[in-house]
């Protein structure tokens, strides 16, 4: 395709594109395409307990290759500093289950809430089969991974991958990883789908999370389930990685059972998100029954 004839900044953006996609293609022949860790929410307070659940997924596509995977777990603190990172042989076909309490003790840190990261590195007998996959100049590989909350009573909570740890990006060249870490663009103003029953509704807590390795900001709120006008809400500003578990306040909620005839449902909200799928987790108690744990 020529670029002649094309404004300088479009002839611009259209060369640095080709010039990726002809790296991002290298990098997948070489065995080393661009890799992404999603990043969860972790809490061991308020008498819930979290715990990471692996697959070694590279040994479902590729079953042929008897080499283990190596997982890289990342963790952070609540304020965004980073705990420290170990390391998990994860062998053909097995599963790593990880309680965060046994890898802060690894690390000697103490948190009551942060996020834990995940990158599972193939094998090399993994790679050698990347240049067979479609698309080369398109390929981004990325480690799902479920996180399961539990409490004493053995009320289990499960959330699958939501978000990334945006601004680190693993295996590939580093001008690559350069060009990809440069671009994590805020989001847009989120509301859940997911409605809150208000006339049993005791507790309410929104764990609001800046994946960004940038600081950045967003309005916590709750909606009625369908208008835009807040019930509640209140601004924030986000270090970089840096969480806030935001309580609604008791008397609000208290207030809203009292209108329940004209506000049956509520749900949350961020506006914006910020970063591309930053949704938050959400705590939530009905009457005086277990405090649960979901997506936003």
């Amino acid at each position: 395709m020529s670029t002649a004839g094309m404004p300088m900044k479009s002839r611009a953006n259209d060369i640095r594109g080709r010039l990726g996609s002809f790296a991002r293609a290298r990098a997948v022949r070489t065995g080393r395409p661009p890799r992404g860790a999603y990043e969860h929410y972790f809490i061991e307070s308020e008498g819930i307990h979290s715990r990471i659940h692996l697959q070694n997924f590279w040994s479902t596509f590729w079953p042929q290759v008897d080499e283990s995977a190596t997982a890289h777990v990342f963790a952070f603190d609540a304020d965004g500093t980073p705990l420290g990172q170990v390391e998990r042989e994860l062998p053909r076909f097995n599963s790593l289950f990880l309680e965060i309490r046994d890898l802060l003790a690894e690390l000697g840190a103490e948190a009551a809430e942060g996020t834990v990261a995940v990158d599972l590195e193939p094998p090399q007998g993994v790679r050698t089969h990347f240049h067979e996959l479609p698309q080369p100049e398109a390929i981004e590989i990325k480690t799902p991974f479920w996180m399961a909350y539990y409490d004493g009573s053995e009320n289990f909570m499960y959330v699958h991958s939501i978000e990334m740890l945006h601004g680190e990006t693993f295996g590939a060249p580093r001008l690559l990883k350069r060009s990809i870490d440069a671009n994590v663009p805020e989001g847009a103003p989120w509301r859940s789908w997911r409605l809150l029953e208000v006339d049993q509704l005791s507790e309410l807590q929104i764990v609001a999370i800046n994946h960004s390795p940038k600081p950045r900001s967003s309005t916590v709120g709750v909606y009625p389930a369908n208008a835009e006008q807040a019930l509640w809400s209140d601004r924030f500003d986000f270090a970089p990685r840096q969480l806030r578990r935001v309580h609604v306040p008791a008397e609000v909620i208290a207030g809203w059972r009292e209108r329940v005839s004209e506000l049956p449902f509520a749900r949350v909200g961020l506006d914006p998100l910020m970063t591309g799928n930053g949704k938050p987790y959400v705590l939530v108690r009905y009457a005086d029954g277990p405090l649960s744990l979901h997506h936003g």
